[in-house]
């Protein structure tokens, strides 16, 4: 009888395998409970990261955004320094043309005056006068070769319309051999310094005939 009894109780110690399979055991509640918040964890991790992306995100485009504007406010700042660079350039490029334009208005004067004593010379043999005029001649040459390399020069009024910018018209005459507003004498010569009004020449202008 005992050993009957000891091996109906291993056998009820064994069980059936399917029995223990189907059993729910106390042990297994917390693991399911366990997993349930570690999945809950992983979700609200993976949210986080969601967010931190495009936080990540929207910062790369700020910082692109700064950088454009930062290259542009550049590029800018370095144009306006070329074109100052360029504007300071030209306007000591003037002053070095133009520093001479009292001193050249000044000299227009001697010139006038050489050129009125070499008309107010008479034709003669005369050895005296010959070696005068020819001396008038020759600083006349002179002063018009240091005009040229200085950039003044005299301007062809004859035979152009009337420019108030350039002539002065002293009178008109009336003349049918000349275009109405036209420069038909000369009463004192004009020059240009490099370009810009150094004296305007005194012009008469012919007009319509009465």
């Amino acid at each position: 009888m005992t050993d009957q009894n000891c091996s109906q109780d291993k056998q009820i110690d064994q069980g059936d395998p399917q029995n223990d399979a189907c059993a729910t055991t106390p042990g297994m509640e917390p693991d399911l409970e366990t997993m349930t918040r570690v999945g809950s964890n992983c979700d609200e991790t993976s949210s986080e990261e969601g967010m931190d992306l495009a936080t990540l995100e929207r910062r790369l485009e700020e910082t692109q955004a700064a950088l454009a504007a930062s290259r542009e406010e550049t590029l800018r700042g370095l144009a306006d320094m070329q074109n100052l660079r360029k504007r300071t350039a030209r306007e000591v490029q003037q002053a070095r043309d133009f520093a001479v334009e009292a001193f050249a208005r000044d000299l227009l004067s001697v010139s006038d005056n050489m050129e009125r004593a070499l008309n107010a010379m008479p034709d003669s043999q005369d050895p005296a006068l010959k070696a005068m005029a020819d001396g008038v001649k020759m600083v006349q040459s002179e002063l018009k070769r240091i005009f040229t390399s200085h950039g003044i020069t005299r301007m062809e009024t004859l035979g152009q319309i009337f420019d108030p910018n350039l002539h002065q018209a002293v009178q008109q005459v009336a003349t049918p051999d000349a275009v109405p507003g036209s420069v038909v004498s000369e009463f004192q010569p004009g020059f240009l310094l490099k370009g810009r009004l150094l004296r305007a020449a005194m012009v008469v202008i012919a007009k319509n005939e009465a």
